[in-house]
């Protein structure tokens, strides 16, 4: 299904796509342009093809008043949509705002590009909450923009997310009316507001935002509140992510080689650093991720994009990946290559001891069924130690038996129990001698 349907399944009110045209998807609110020009260049979206850019001075698309957005009290209400700016904006400035300095709702863009999500109503309640880092001004790096408000007579929430996560920075606590009043005043658009509000404070926003806009959709009454924050994270945002990189169909040995060209890489900040698509005729696979890290800004490291089937990720030689998703229907498991090292000593002269004979299990409380055999009674080498590796998912607890019983020195057999975590285990074990 495509992502604008995905979009209109959440049964939005207005539904703007922003495909090289103003039209309303869903509804009768098609933008009017006043000095914004239309590009045709970077997109901000999966499906679509061109986005809208606002570059004039006071340039903006607007939309006559709506009974579901600005011209009656409104008790629940959401908007959001992709954005990207291309410039540092130094004033505040509307990336979208409805309302009068007082009241109605704003996203504002400004102090070097950190956004504030607003809600005010008057001298009733000044809403704002903060992303918590600066966007990238190159204009190539979308962000998932939405805001969420019920009244008090419903949730009591104001609450503003980035790509799909929910921002824990703010002021003014939550609504405390019913709804927000009537604000058909101010004219609802993207790009530029002759006023708003900063702080609960009245401003002239002097300039528009320079930045690029996508898929932006506005939900009333009972379909803002059944948004989950899944159905944001979800539906509006890993669905419509942008890829940076795309792993596509093929044989399993064929798409190794194609991940492989990224070992040794940090990928940079982006929705969706890499994405991999199923494999040829279906069904379960694996690959690894050789020494590849990503961006701490990255939102998604690794999407698998099959509908079906199961993707195994495998986290080696460094490799961090950590956020991962499967929207469409199929899923992944990510497992991180362990090294386990398991060191027989002497337990008076702390030598190490060869041929010892090591028995590692898996204990309750972890993903693997108790006695599940880990290290199958190996022979400690000249330095003592018995290596190997595994695929962590979460941790494991582990028992352990090593004895050296077959050749002199003798040594009595001994046990040991640990934890298998996201880091490499290192045990030592002490035996005793037994002649």
């Amino acid at each position: 299904m495509a992502y604008r349907d995905d979009i209109q399944a959440l049964n939005p009110d207005h539904h703007w796509i922003f495909d090289g045209d103003l039209l309303d998807a869903v509804g009768s609110a098609d933008g009017t342009l006043s000095g914004t020009v239309i590009t045709t260049g970077t997109v901000m979206s999966r499906d679509a093809t061109t986005s809208m850019a606002t570059q004039a001075t006071t340039g903006y698309v607007g939309i006559a008043s709506q009974t579901d957005i600005n011209s009656s009290a409104l008790d629940r209400y959401a908007i959001g949509g992709w954005f990207s700016p291309t410039d540092i904006q130094d004033p505040p400035v509307a990336i979208w705002k409805q309302g009068t300095t007082s009241v109605g709702f704003g996203m504002v863009l400004g102090f070097g590009n950190n956004v504030t999500f607003e809600a005010w109503n008057g001298s009733t309640f000044g809403l704002q909450v903060f992303t918590d880092r600066v966007l990238s001004e190159v204009g190539d790096r979308p962000y998932h923009l939405f805001m969420a408000f019920e009244g008090s007579g419903f949730g009591n929430r104001f609450d503003a997310y980035l790509d799909g996560v929910k921002l824990e920075e703010r002021i003014g606590g939550t609504p405390d009316s019913a709804n927000m009043p009537t604000h058909s005043a101010g004219q609802a658009r993207w790009g530029n507001a002759a006023s708003g509000s900063v702080g609960g404070t009245g401003v002239i926003l002097v300039s528009a935002v320079n930045g690029r806009y996508n898929q932006w959709a506005t939900f009333s009454g009972a379909n803002a509140a059944a948004l989950t924050d899944t159905d944001i994270r979800v539906e509006l945002f890993e669905k419509g992510a942008l890829a940076d990189d795309t792993i596509s169909t093929d044989t399993e040995g064929n798409m190794q080689t194609a991940l492989d060209a990224f070992s040794s890489t940090t990928r940079p900040d982006y929705p969706c650093c890499i994405e991999i698509e199923a494999v040829s005729g279906g069904g379960d696979f694996t690959l690894d991720l050789d020494n590849i890290t990503f961006d701490d800004n990255a939102s998604i490291h690794v999407r698998y994009n099959g509908t079906s089937g199961t993707l195994t990720l495998r986290n080696t030689n460094g490799s961090d990946c950590s956020i991962v998703s499967a929207p469409f229907g199929g899923s992944i498991e990510l497992v991180t290559e362990i090294n386990i090292t398991i060191n027989a000593q002497d337990a008076v002269t702390r030598a190490d001891i060869e041929n010892a004979r090591v028995l590692v299990t898996a204990d309750t409380g972890g993903p693997l069924a108790q006695g599940t055999v880990i290290i199958d009674k190996v022979l400690t080498d000249v330095n003592g130690e018995v290596t190997t590796t595994f695929d962590y998912t979460s941790d494991q607890p582990i028992i352990g038996v090593i004895r050296k019983a077959s050749s002199s020195p003798l040594y009595s057999e001994n046990s040991f129990a640990a934890t298998i975590t996201n880091q490499n285990l290192s045990q030592v074990v002490f035996l005793v001698r037994d002649e």
